[in-house]
């Protein structure tokens, strides 16, 4: 049983922190003041990079998911652990993905508005 209950933990919070991160991201937006064009572009490079972030911890914990959960199947053993860190890998990865779009298209409109603004 103890063979495999390491790597489910390690499956499991990587589950979780690519369900965590981008609503990380946007905890963190509203404390910074987007009323200025560095705030503005501060805080899309920001989400961003959290949501990129978020998205290959998230592909990692499928991958490792899945591997664990078959090695724990041929050892035998329970994978609960990892079942429900490859549930929320899969739940993280889109989530992170969708935020990682909607800031890419957030931010080409605030890049348009700023130089709208300039000129």
């Amino acid at each position: 049983m103890e063979t495999t209950k390491n790597k489910q933990i390690t499956a499991l919070v990587l589950g979780i922190v690519s369900v965590v991160l981008p609503n990380i991201s946007s905890a963190i937006g509203n404390s910074i003041d987007t009323t200025t064009s560095e705030g503005t572009l501060g805080f899309l490079i920001f989400s961003i990079i959290i949501s990129l972030a978020a998205l290959i911890v998230g592909i990692i914990g499928i991958i490792k998911s899945s591997a664990v959960r078959k090695e724990a199947r041929e050892a035998g053993e329970k994978n609960i652990l990892a079942t429900i860190g490859l549930v929320a890998s899969i739940v993280g990865t889109v989530y992170a993905a969708i935020a990682f779009v909607a800031c890419g298209l957030c931010g080409a409109c605030a890049v348009c508005a700023l130089a709208a603004a300039a000129s």
